[in-house]
């Protein structure tokens, strides 16, 4: 029974992970950030609001959206993509010996 350890992988055995993670956060954050940009801007706007707070709120919440968006992709791509990798649940399974 071997089980790969993280002295076991390869940089290739990485990338792959790191990919998704990129994409996936990138396309997310971007999206959520807009949105969220785009309400903050509208609000602030229809309030009076000059265009450089409008973008410093905007730019500051659309940043605070898209962590998690991180956090939550990151997970993910190293749940899916990395930990069967290292250890397969067959190889962490230790078998009962017969009764006697």
């Amino acid at each position: 029974m071997h089980i790969m350890t993280t002295t076991n992988l390869k940089e290739a055995d990485y990338i792959k992970p790191w990919a998704i993670f990129f994409a996936l956060t990138f396309v997310g954050g971007t999206i959520a950030a807009a949105i969220v940009g785009g309400v903050i801007g509208g609000i602030l706007g229809a309030l009076g609001a000059s265009h450089r707070i409008i973008a410093v709120f905007s730019g500051g919440l659309g940043f605070l959206v898209s962590m998690p968006i991180s956090y939550f992709c990151f997970r993910f791509a190293v749940k899916k993509f990395l930990l069967p990798r290292i250890a397969t649940p067959e190889d962490t399974v230790v078998p009962l010996k017969a009764a006697a």
